[in-house]
């Protein structure tokens, strides 16, 4: 492992013009015909800049962590027409990911290692009615095989009705309005507090309603939800609306300022106690602000927490992410850098901290997945290289911290590690995480990576009572997956 990731540094630091020509780009050019299933040379340059909308909105399809690309496809099985005015898309995906886990099998530093194979099949029919009806219905089936220890809750699911909704288009004018019925998927902003977790081999929906309204001004989104119940019990079973949750809330964008854009929301999360106890309620009022500034790229999100917590106490939390970034377009390989802070708060009483709603750390808080956006300091610095068109090369490097003392570790999902309580930590700092990541966009429907993460444990497993481990743990994995 480590003659691999010596030899992939040398390769990736090495000067382009010092061979006279760019190796990297040189390889990919004479890739045998470059996997052109069907058409595959549009340009993607549009879709990156942009971000991705989900579904294939707007043009584009893909996710912001696994690439973004025209949606526009000549395979016969799109644009489908039965009758005057309709048009049906057959598409579907499938991943397949390699695993090897060094002291970090299940939930944070646990002392356990496996090694194991994750596959992802996603079928789905998409189709236009007519002008003011649409349709979705999506299956998905995940599965892993090899695993020494009992799979995640979001490692598998067999063959269960992931998406089935209807679109509904109810204003047409200047702005447009759609209604959106059934089980869906969907992120909100950038999705720290909302999401569908590209990541999860068994991702995240729910059922209920959501309107969407577009104009050139404001794009503003409320929803009324109800998460969708994983049965982690019997992964075959279809999963059920969890009736003991809800999510509502009012997410906006404001567009029409000169770079930059603001985003305003308050969002819901209700957990009824089934034992009828009263449960628990958080409400978040939030902004974020981002844009850029010649070559300069910042942002800034944060929000208030309210609410009740579990047994009965008042909530107040909160949380806050700031970034600075510069794009450096005329260096060899074009490096983009930011520098981030992100606090989630903590409490004196376990579990009372900030809630992020839908677990969403993979994206932000490091690859190994270790913690949760509550009562965690993380300074990090991310710089992403892009040696070819296709390819993009990123170091990612955090720093943890806990932002109560008297307060605990958290896991991904949310829980106390290892068990632990309020006031048993033994030292604020956390630990330090390196990820590096290279992602090859072979095409719009295939892409390829190779990633390798390592966690140096700090003073808080040494110290800290109960804790299974205090050393350190690595994470090395690769995908290949192909979208038709």
């Amino acid at each position: 492992m480590r003659l691999f990731l010596s030899a992939l540094c040398l390769l990736l630091l090495s000067p382009a013009n010092s061979f006279g020509q760019d190796p990297i780009q040189s390889v990919l050019d004479d890739f045998p015909s470059r996997l052109k299933w069907w058409d595959s040379a549009s340009d993607c340059n549009e879709c990156r800049s942009g971000g991705c909308s989900e579904n294939g909105q707007d043009g584009c399809a893909g996710t912001r962590s696994e690439g973004c690309f025209p949606a526009e496809s000549t395979s016969p099985s799109k644009g489908i027409s039965l009758w005057e005015g309709s048009s049906f898309d057959i598409g579907g995906s499938y991943r397949v990911r390699y695993h090897n886990e060094h002291n970090m099998r299940g939930a944070g530093l646990t002392g356990l290692d496996d090694e194991y194979v994750l596959h992802q099949v996603r079928l789905w029919l998409t189709g236009k009615l007519n002008d003011r009806l649409g349709i979705r219905v999506e299956m998905i089936d995940a599965s892993s095989v090899g695993e020494t220890f009992a799979p995640r809750s979001n490692e598998v699911d067999r063959f269960d009705l992931y998406q089935a909704y209807v679109d509904a288009l109810l204003v047409d004018g200047e702005g447009t309005l759609t209604a959106r019925l059934g089980r869906q998927e969907f992120a909100l902003g950038v999705a720290r507090l909302i999401q569908a977790p590209n990541w999860a081999n068994r991702r995240r929906n729910r059922d209920g309603v959501r309107f969407m309204w577009r104009d050139p001004d404001w794009d503003i989104d409320a929803f009324w939800t109800r998460p969708v119940l994983r049965n982690s019990s019997n992964f075959t079973k279809f999963d059920n609306t969890n009736q003991n949750q809800q999510q509502y809330g009012i997410y906006t964008t404001y567009k029409s300022l000169e770079e930059q854009k603001l985003e305003l929301y308050w969002l819901a999360f209700d957990i009824d106690n089934a034992s009828g106890t009263d449960g628990a309620k958080y409400d978040t009022i939030g902004s974020r602000w981002y844009g850029n500034r010649d070559s300069w790229l910042y942002e800034v999100e944060g929000g208030y927490q309210f609410g009740r917590n579990p047994d009965g106490t008042v909530h107040n939390a909160g949380f806050v992410v700031s970034g600075i970034g510069k794009k450096f377009e005329d260096v060899c390989w074009k490096p983009e850098a930011w520098l981030y802070y992100d606090f989630g708060s903590g409490s004196s009483t376990a579990g009372n901290g900030f809630h992020y709603y839908t677990p969403a750390v993979h994206s932000y808080l490091g690859w190994m997945d270790l913690f949760s956006r509550q009562n965690i300091q993380d300074f990090n610095a991310r710089i992403k290289f892009k040696p070819a068109e296709t390819l993009t090369f990123t170091i990612w490097a955090h720093y943890f911290l806990l932002a109560n003392d008297r307060d605990i570790v958290y896991t991904r999902a949310n829980r106390p590690f290892a068990g632990a309580t309020a006031g048993t930590a033994g030292d604020r700092e956390i630990g330090q995480e390196l990820d590096f990541q290279l992602t090859w966009q072979c095409n719009k429907q295939t892409q390829i990576r190779v990633a390798y993460s390592h966690f140096f444990a700090g003073r808080y497993y040494d110290t800290t009572p109960g804790v299974p481990t205090n050393s350190d743990a690595d994470f090395f994995y690769t995908h290949f997956q192909y979208t038709f």
